[in-house]
């Protein structure tokens, strides 16, 4: 909502191209609460920085990292010629990392671990497989060679001249999550069952993707991929041409100085042919491969129940299914399953969801994820009450919640500091923390017993997920299964059997478990593979993983289709066997406290140059962050030697709380004595903004304020002419902002939600006076099916003397919070009506028509979504002496979103309007850019 940096088209240009890779900028760490401290650790090739509290976690990092890199120095041609950073964090309840070498080489790593099935859980410790996965991706893209290496010999590390960041994100996932896997001890995703059932299912469909498809995959199902997909194909790359030519190809590519122009040629150097026909290579391999995968050679009855894109979350109320569904057309939901009827019946829309319980007695209770504007995103607890949600937790990051048998207590797992931990909160709000786990003990999916035992998945330092129960009194866990396999997603029959998921087989299937006799049945034979096991009166529900998504799936039978004694599954492997159990100490220094001095200075600079009939301008540009993405800033300084003039921009954020911009522009206007654009008028632009000065309602509610000058002044002007416009305006403002809204996959824009807000500002200085009040409320409507529907209305008052509104125009400053003067109404020409006062509604129905995600070949450019809008704009402008005249306009927009450089969306609207006023209304048709307020 901020005043944005206007770039010359040299440098928006420039600006657009480095915007591919992962994270040009770093995004700023959480704010730090009372009593944290940043500090800085070295080793021979790493810096990690960490809060105080993470030390340990710290120093293990670079054990693990010095260990990666003397691992993965005998497999790539080049390695890194500067340290890399690591900075570690523990502000999500999520698991994931990024790596860019912009505008230095960088890692985040968040050590929170993965604890449910998605392809990440088959680690033998989690800061290893992310550590080399993301380190991959360091060497890879910092691979440089020829032309590229003496670029950035003077102009220092530009996004640009790094090929490898600039290629497919499928090549380079793919090439990361092939190195992930290069171990004997089944880590890593090509050695996971539930990323090969992907790939089995992508096969059994019969509509492999194409190569132009994958490369621009953003919303494609399954979603990731361009991992997916990436990664086999390095791997059949090195299985058919060997690993050097693998290196070969990464060695030769890194020499090019365009992006994406010369992928093909690389190829056809390294493997005598281009990618396309490595593709359809890659293709045949993967029905070879799969071929024998296809079918089940144990036949099943399942009732087909329901489908959708994405994993359900299942429970058991009073013999009543309920789920957590969402299926990227409409909002998530929480429903009930009427069998009767064959269909769901919702009971409220929720926001993203990671648990849920029922309790005959008690209801629901769920567990949410939540962002707050101090960038962390933790879950809570809630209970559903009389169709109300009740906050039970606030901040306390538990994952998972059960009910306890009695359904007085609830008991609830979350992972802090990298520890997992249990506990139990009663209703009453006590808390008691049950168990506490040593370093790389993460506990999974939770089930109790109908006697009140807790099992649960559980993974033990360097070993497979086994099924355990809680010993309360030694607070300890017991294992039930000691076994190779990943078990999971416990639930438990009425008569106290024991139902999971497992990939005994190398595909998941349901099993019940005897308890007493500790006999195993399998319950499905899913080609794909079957999940979150749910027993009601009419048979176990579950959910089968299919090409398009998740299918809702019951079987009645109570006869297993197999039986397996515990005693003759494969044993656990031992600790030994884990690639990073014994990792080698390496020499560190001191820990000392963090300076954001020693990542701040610019690593690049670049020239800015524009030229036409006016001006003749050059200058350079740069930009730079420290480590911890709190300081970022964007400076250009420019010339026109033609006019003897300067220019100059400049931007600084401190994460989310503090923007300033200043900058100085000159435009050349009109002059009708001469007939040419020989006025020039110099603009000076400053903005100042502190936001979420307050905050509160889930940080949907924000108060900051701020402060904007903006002067204008004829520096150049033939005789005899003047510029009558020139202004001068400064004013300092509060706001008080609401948003709340939510995207969803499959509609265009924001699909629900509010957005609001309500601005004062005062003039300090310059040619107006008097006080300025404006506001706005955004409303967006999820309809039925991928329509949305968004009103907006706007007013705003200024005093007589304070400088007036503008309104008309296909944009406007509505996406601005201080100095918003310029309002839009389409169908009508700048400024057709000025005033002190304004009002303004309008009414958009939206609707995505085509998903594209295709990119041209392998030119840097593609096409993703395509959608299209229709409106209707009405509003007036009027002083005081004048009453409101409305001006109304409709029209039509088509938004068509380019892939540039196969990452980026780049929205292009093609618009129509007509204004319906026949004095100052006008038939238009514009061309803009923009991403949507």
């Amino acid at each position: 909502m901020s005043k944005t940096l206007a770039l010359s088209p040299i440098m928006g240009l420039m600006a657009c191209l480095g915007l591919h890779s992962p994270h040009v900028l770093a995004e700023p760490v959480a704010w730090d609460q009372a009593g944290q401290v940043w500090q800085t650790q070295q080793s021979a090739h790493f810096v990690v920085h960490f809060r105080s509290e993470l030390a340990s976690s710290a120093a293990r990092a670079l054990d693990i990292a010095e260990q990666v890199h003397q691992e993965l120095a005998s497999q790539f041609a080049q390695m890194p010629s500067e340290k890399t950073h690591l900075t570690l964090v523990d502000d999500y309840d999520y698991s994931n990392g990024w790596a860019t070498p912009l505008p230095y080489a960088q890692i985040r790593l968040i050590i929170n671990p993965p604890s449910d099935v998605n392809g990440l859980e088959g680690n033998d410790e989690w800061l290893h497989l992310l550590i080399r996965h993301e380190y991959t991706h360091i060497i890879h893209m910092e691979m440089s060679d020829g032309a590229v290496t003496i670029g950035r010999g003077i102009v220092g590390r530009h996004p640009l001249l790094f090929p490898h960041a600039l290629t497919p994100s499928m090549l380079l996932e793919g090439l990361a999550v092939y190195m992930e896997s290069q171990n004997d001890h089944g880590v890593g995703r090509l050695h996971n069952s539930h990323f090969a059932m992907q790939m089995r299912m992508e096969v059994a469909s019969g509509q492999l993707a194409d190569m132009e498809q994958v490369v621009v995959a953003n919303k494609r199902l399954p979603l990731g991929s361009n991992y997916l997909y990436g990664a086999y194909f390095v791997q059949y790359l090195a299985k058919t041409y060997g690993e050097e030519s693998v290196q070969a190809f990464l060695t030769d590519y890194s020499g090019y100085l365009v992006p994406g122009l010369f992928l093909n040629l690389s190829a056809r150097h390294i493997f005598g042919k281009d990618f396309f026909a490595l593709w359809e290579e890659f293709r045949t391999d993967l029905n070879t491969q799969f071929a024998d995968q296809l079918t089940s050679n144990t036949s099943f009855t399942y009732h087909e129940l329901d489908a959708q894109p994405f994993e359900y979350l299942l429970a058991h109320d009073n013999d009543t299914l309920l789920a957590w569904r969402r299926n990227g057309d409409d909002r998530a939901n929480l429903a009930q399953w009427d069998a009767k009827r064959g269909q769901w019946q919702s009971l409220i829309s929720t926001k993203s969801l990671t648990s849920i319980d029922s309790h005959p007695t008690q209801g629901l209770v769920v567990s949410q994820i939540n962002s707050y504007v101090d960038g962390r995103v933790f879950n809570d607890l809630y209970r559903y009450v009389d169709g109300q949600w009740l906050r039970l937790t606030e901040q306390q990051r538990f994952v998972q919640a059960r009910w306890s048998h009695d359904g007085q207590s609830i008991f609830a797992v979350r992972h802090q500091q990298g520890l997992a931990e249990l506990w139990q909160i009663e209703l009453n709000g006590k808390q008691t923390q049950l168990w506490q786990g040593e370093p790389n003990w993460v506990l999974g999916d939770m089930a109790v017993s109908p006697n009140g035992d807790i099992y649960a998945a559980v993974k033990a330092p360097f070993q497979s997920w086994n099924i355990m129960r809680f010993d309360p009194i030694t607070q300890s866990w017991i294992a039930v299964t000691e076994t190779a396999a990943t078990e999971h997603q416990l639930s438990f029959t009425a008569q106290g059997d024991l139902l999971f998921s497992a990939d005994y087989t190398g595909r998941y299937q349901i099993y019940r478990l005897d308890l007493q006799s500790n006999i195993i049945e399998q319950l499905t034979a899913e080609i794909g593979g079957a999940f979150s096991p749910q027993s009601g009166p009419e048979g176990i529900v579950y959910q089968a993983y299919e090409h398009d998504g998740y299918h809702l799936r019951r079987v009645t039978s109570t006869q297993g289709l197999a039986e397996i004694a515990l005693s003759t599954l494969p044993v656990a492997k031992t600790v030994n066997a884990a690639p990073i159990a014994t990792v080698t100490a390496t020499e560190k220094s001191q820990p000392i406290a963090y300076s954001p001095l020693s990542t701040l200075a610019p690593r690049y600079w670049m020239p800015v140059w524009q030229s036409d009939n006016n001006q003749s301008l050059f200058g350079v540009a740069t930009s730079g962050s420290d480590v911890l993405g709190r300081h970022q800033y964007e400076i250009m300084a420019a010339w026109d030697s033609k006019n003897a003039l300067a220019a100059y921009q400049f931007g600084y954020q401190y994460d989310n709380r503090w923007q300033a911009t200043l900058s100085r522009e000159h435009e050349f206007k009109f002059n009708a004595l001469t007939g040419k654009d020989d006025r020039i008028v110099r603009q000076d632009d400053f903005t100042l903004q502190r936001n979420h000065l307050w905050h509160g309602f889930d940080d949907h509610l924000n108060v900051g304020v701020g402060t904007y000058w903006q002067k204008e002044a004829l520096v150049k002007s033939p005789q005899g002419s003047h510029y009558a416009d020139a202004s001068n305006e400064w004013l300092a403002g509060g706001a008080i902002q609401w948003d709340n809204r939510e995207g969803l996959l499959n509609i265009p824009g924001y699909a629900w939600g509010h957005y609001a807000d309500l601005v004062w500002e005062t003039n300090i200085d310059g040619d107006y006076s008097g006080q300025k009040w404006q506001a706005q409320w955004q409303a967006n409507w999820d309809l039925p099916g991928r329509l949305r529907l968004t009103t907006h209305l706007a007013a705003g008052y200024a005093d007589a003397k304070a400088k007036p509104f503008e309104l008309g125009g296909y944009t406007g400053d509505e996406a601005q919070l201080y100095g918003r003067n310029e309002l839009k109404l389409r169908g009508y020409g700048s400024a057709a009506q000025v005033g002190q006062q304004y009002a303004t509604q309008s009414i958009e129905l939206s609707r995505l028509l085509y998903r594209a995600e295709r990119n041209w070949g392998l030119w840097p450019i593609g096409l993703g979504d395509i959608s299209a809008t229709a409106f209707v704009d009405s509003g007036s402008s009027w002083n005081s002496q004048q009453s409101y005249s409305a001006l109304t306009g409709i029209g039509a927009e088509l938004q068509v979103d380019a892939i540039v450089l196969y990452g980026n969306a780049l929205p292009i609207h093609i618009g129509y309007a007509h204004g319906l006023d026949s004095k100052l209304g006008k038939d238009e048709v514009y061309i803009k850019l923009a991403a949507e307020f």
